[in-house]
Formats: C-alpha cells, structure tokens, sequence
C-alpha cells in the first residue's frame, strides 16, 4: 500500500505562496510613481484573477483524478486489508554514539485498481498470492455500500475478481396492461426473446427450459398467463408445423387457460390433465422434435439451429406435476407410465435447445418430489414468486452463486428471477407483467389481439 499524497495540501500550500507573490509585487508597484504603478497593479490584478482561476480548477481535476484513489485507499485501512510491521535502522551521532531508530511501515496490503466509463464503474481486486486474496472474493457488501451502487456482475479471475458496478441501473418497472395488449407490444422483439419488464429479458436460445414457482396467491398465475401469451405471440400452435401443449395435473388454473386457448384457436392447441394426456403430448412434442432436427440436418446452414431457420417455436406447458405422478398410482402399469413421462421430459429437456422446443414445468414447491432433479437441473431460466426459504433458493437456484439473495417485498407478481447468459451472477428482483382481466371474453379478446398474422 503506497502512502496517500496530500494533492489538495500541496495546491493550497502552492495557492499560498503565489497569493504572496502577488502582494509583494502589489507593494513593489506602489512605491512607483507615475504610469508603472498602474501598470504594475493592473498586472497583479490580472495574475491573481487567473491563479486563482486556474487553481480552482486544478483542484477540482486533482480530486476528481483521484477521488477512487482516495476511497479504495480509505476502504483498505477501513477495512484492515492490510499488515503493519516496524522498521528498524541504526544512525551514528557526531560524538560516535549509535542510536537506534524505529517506525511503522506496511510490510503487506490487498491492492485494488478500476476502470471507470460513464456508464459503468469496475473495481478490480487484485490476487497476489498472500492473505488477503479470498477475501478479494467476498468484497461484494463492504463495496456496494462505499460506492453506494449494487453490484451488477462478479468475475472472479485466478489473478483478479472483477465487481461490476452500473452507475445509470434503471429501476425495475412493471408491464401493466389491460385488455387491450396487442401484437404492437411484441413488434420489433426477436423470436427468442421474452420480455419481463423494461429492463429485463431472457433469451429462448440459451435458456430452452423454465422453471416457475410460488405458493398459492404468489402470483404464478399471471405469469403464466404472461409465458402463454408470449408462446402465442409467436405463432406457437397456430403456425404450420408449430405446437402448444397444456398439461395441468391438478385441472385447475392452467387448465382452463387452454380450455379457452382451444375454444378461440382451435384443436391445433392440445390439452389435458391425466398422466395418459401428459405421455401422449410429451410423445408427440418429442415427434416432432425430431422431425425438426432432420430438417436442421438437411438444410444449408452451418451448425444452425431452428430460429436461425426461422422456425417457430414450440411450448409444452406442464404444471403440477407431482399431481401427475400421485395419479399414477404405485401398481406396475402406473410405474411405467410415469417412466415414460418422465423419459419424454427428460429428452425434451435435453435436447430441445437446437429444435427450438421449449419445456415450462410450474409447481408450488421445486423440491424433488414435486420436480425430479435430473429434470430440475436441466432447467436455466427461473421465476420464483414472492419469498422462498433458503433451502428452496438453493433448490430452484443451484446454478447461481447464492452469496447475495436481494429480499422480495412479497407484493404480487413480484419474483426473483434468473437465466444463463444475461450477465447475471445471482437472482435478481423482477416483477412479472400484469394483463389485467375481468372475464373470459377479456381473455380471449387479448389471444386474438396478439396472434399474429397467418398469411
């Protein structure tokens, strides 16, 4: 840790001195006569109003240049990263005496570096090999309150761990529409983005399954109905070659979304609510995975996928299914049953990415009864709705980091909300967009408002 240098302190001590110059010269000027007197004070005048110019704004350069200097200098003594030791050393009088001198020295310091843009602040915690380097790694509240901004991104490097901190972050705002949400809202959007709300996305391509939880009232509905429209907007179950499947083991909320979907769109949209429902719409959506990636085999395009192809994507929608299993039962007919649910899932799961088939499981509870956990950790794109105990944090968010879990307020709709590759290293708060809708006939006005056009 090299010693802080008192720029200000020099400035002023500079300021003082040429302040006195001045007067000297002033003094001189007087004891002219005639014209050089004048001339003389005007040129004092003239040099003291551009030193102290000049001086007001050199200390405004010198404390902006180093005002992080300062502060991470401050943060490290604050926070002893930092090892004192004392230095000695012998010195010999003129009269042939050694006297021995001492003083305090910092033999070892953590060091810090950062990067600085309009937008975004990065501080760099610097590994060296000695004591200080893991707690380099968990930097993350102790930073987030000297700069007063949460930290956006941790990278942790084998020389460095990089805390990203954005200086304009805009405030999570909720999507609140009525009945009249049309296709306008998902213009201009890419195939295989979802919009949460005006600062958060995910894209499909990276995260081919979602997880929605949250307890009865969380608001896992809306959401839902917020992941169905969407699948809609896309042309999902309308266009050619497309699907849409709903399975909802307990008959309920879900489920009489897609009754409704099926009354405006047609038998193009399957349902059910039986395990033999789910097995049947799992083999087909497994059908017609394939076929799709015998048509990315055959075409053109180097290591593509569907939506470089343009095709649209498909969705099995499954809630509940814990409810599934129980209707199961345990004799053997019942066991093989959910084998083959469970291995149709599972395949979806993990090979749906290049075709573009899209799993969404929702449950109350992600525990490994209600999801198992083969299947569970195929899933990359989470909603978890109002406030989860740790234990199902770590369940629904194994992929993260989990050191600094934001606190839900539990208000409707709100959610911690994570996916891969949105530069994100834990769960964050969102709030799931609200279509606010009295009737049925609301409902469905809203489906053919976003459907999109067939020819």
């Amino acid at each position: 840790m090299n010693k802080k240098i008192d720029w200000i302190g020099r400035i002023n001590v500079l300021n003082f001195v040429s302040y006195l110059l001045i007067f000297v010269l002033l003094t001189f000027g007087f004891s002219i006569n005639g014209i050089g007197t004048f001339i003389v004070t005007g040129l004092s005048i003239f040099l003291f109003v551009l030193t102290f110019k000049n001086f007001k704004r050199l200390r405004k350069y010198i404390r902006q240049k180093y005002y992080y200097n300062w502060l991470l200098h401050d943060f490290i003594l604050d926070n002893n990263l930092f090892t004192e030791g004392v230095e000695q050393w012998e010195e010999r009088s003129n009269d042939g005496t050694i006297k021995v001198r001492s003083r305090k020295i910092i033999k070892s310091s953590a060091v810090f570096s950062y990067e600085d843009s309009p937008d975004e602040f990065i501080v760099l915690a610097h590994k060296l090999g000695n004591i200080y380097d893991k707690r380099m790694e968990t930097l993350d509240i102790e930073l987030q309150g000297l700069l007063a901004l949460p930290v956006e991104k941790k990278q942790i490097l084998p020389n460095v761990v990089r805390y990203s901190f954005l200086k304009n972050k805009q405030e999570v705002e909720q999507y609140v529409f009525s009945n009249t949400l049309d296709k306008s809202f998902f213009e201009n959007t890419p195939l295989d983005i979802i919009r949460l709300s005006n600062t958060q996305q995910f894209s499909l391509k990276r995260n081919t399954n979602i997880g929605l939880y949250g307890r009865t009232g969380s608001g896992k509905t809306i959401s839902l109905q917020w992941l169905l429209y969407n699948a809609i907007a896309k042309g999902s179950g309308i266009y050619e070659n497309s699907y849409l499947g709903i399975i909802d083991g307990k008959g309920a909320d879900l489920f009489s979304l897609g009754e409704i979907l099926q009354e405006t769109l047609g038998n193009q949209i399957s349902i059910g609510q039986t395990p033999h429902s789910l097995a049947k719409l799992s083999r087909e959506f497994c059908e017609i995975m394939n076929a799709r990636f015998e048509v990315i085999k055959n075409s053109d395009v180097l290591n593509a996928d569907a939506y470089d192809l343009k095709m649209t994507p498909n969705f099995l929608f499954v809630d509940e299914l814990a409810s599934i299993r129980d209707s199961c039962g345990s004799s053997k007919e019942g066991k093989a049953l959910w084998n083959e649910i469970l291995q149709n899932l599972g395949l979806i799961a993990r090979k749906g990415r290049q075709a573009a088939c899209h799993l969404c499981i929702s449950t109350q509870d992600p525990n490994a009864e209600n999801i198992p956990v083969e299947l569970r950790n195929q899933i990359s794109a989470v909603l978890y709705m109002a406030s989860p105990s740790a234990d199902r944090v770590r369940m629904a968010f194994a992929m993260c980091e989990l050191e600094n879990i934001p606190t839900v307020s539990g208000r409707r709709g709100e959610a911690l909300f994570y996916a891969d590759g949105e530069d994100m290293i834990e769960p964050e708060i969102t709030i799931a967009p609200f279509v606010d809708l009295k009737t049925k006939q609301d409902f469905k006005q809203v489906i053919l408002n976003i459907m999109p056009d067939l020819h």
